[in-house]
């Protein structure tokens, strides 16, 4: 497994144990059981942040470069919670969201720092 994919496993595994524990309403499914358009994007994208190719400004910045690569793939908004049908209620402005999916942001980004730093 290259070191980019590895980094892409971590910074997402550790989001979704976050997201587990913050006991989030939406809990991504494991890493395996991901879609492998949405596995290639996020490598590429982790790729990116961690060579410093890319950077998020603020959490803000984060949540739309997410938002905009669901939409890039086929997602849409909708109230309720639909990975088969690509529906997901957190497609809306970062001022919108609740508390919980403005930490899991924070902590998306601080986990790309450590998996840049920590993961060789």
């Amino acid at each position: 497994m290259d070191l980019n994919t590895r980094r892409a496993i971590f910074v997402y595994e550790a989001a979704r144990l976050h997201a587990v524990n913050l006991r989030c309403p939406i809990i991504p499914k494991q890493w395996d059981e991901r879609e492998e358009d949405f596995k290639e994007q996020f490598r590429e994208l982790i790729a990116d942040l961690c060579s410093g190719k890319r950077e998020f400004q603020d959490f803000e910045e984060a949540h739309n470069s997410w938002m905009n690569k669901y939409f890039d793939m086929g997602w849409v908004y909708g109230e309720k919670y639909d990975p088969e049908n690509r529906v997901h209620p957190d497609l809306l402005s970062y001022d919108l969201l609740n508390i919980k999916e403005k930490v899991k942001d924070e902590v998306y980004v601080r986990l790309v720092e450590i998996a840049k730093d920590c993961i060789w």
